[in-house]
């Protein structure tokens, strides 16, 4: 029951996340520049930032619940219909474990390891402030946001280092237990 739970939580939270990007997508079918700003709006979500606007809307109370089942995912995917098309974007919360040149590589809790190209115009913060991929370090936890290109290659169009890391966000996970 608890693993079913689990589950619901984890495919409402990637719902959740894949709404707010379709929401934020007619808005974003001009471009690039737009696609990194949902990807920026999806990362601020999931890394539990408030929302820009913060006056009492109803309903609030139902999205709060949703923010916070996302702030529990570790990575997801989904389709954003835009003007051009459909696009694949991805997210994921974890700890970079490598970087060379433009790539970084970032392994989440549950020990998914998805590797990131970066690019001049990947938007990047880290304690609050605008910084660069050059600062990014081994075992930073960052929240990362991007596309999915062909033969499912990330791209990254947001990395953000939050300011306070969730205590349970670098401890190594659990292994599932056998079945005999």
């Amino acid at each position: 029951m608890k693993k079913l739970v689990i589950g619901g939580a984890s495919a409402l939270a990637v719902g959740a996340v894949g709404t707010g990007i379709y929401l934020a997508g007619p808005a974003s079918a001009g471009g690039d520049t737009e696609l990194a700003a949902a990807s920026q709006q999806v990362a601020d979500q999931v890394a539990g930032r408030p929302a820009a606007d913060k006056s009492q809307k109803p309903g609030q109370k139902k999205r709060s619940r949703i923010r916070r089942l996302a702030q529990r995912g570790v990575h997801g995917e989904a389709s954003v219909r835009t003007k051009k098309g459909f696009v694949q974007i991805a997210w994921q919360r974890g700890q970079v474990t490598a970087k060379s040149g433009g790539t970084l590589t970032v392994r989440s809790l549950d020990g998914t390891v998805w590797q990131w190209t970066t690019v001049k115009n990947t938007r990047v913060r880290k304690d609050g402030q605008k910084s660069s991929t050059t600062n990014l370090a081994g075992n930073d936890f960052v929240v990362i946001a991007g596309t999915v290109g062909p033969g499912n290659k990330h791209s990254a169009r947001a990395v953000i280092v939050p300011k306070k890391v969730p205590a349970k966000a670098t401890q190594s996970p659990t292994p599932a237990p056998t079945k005999s």
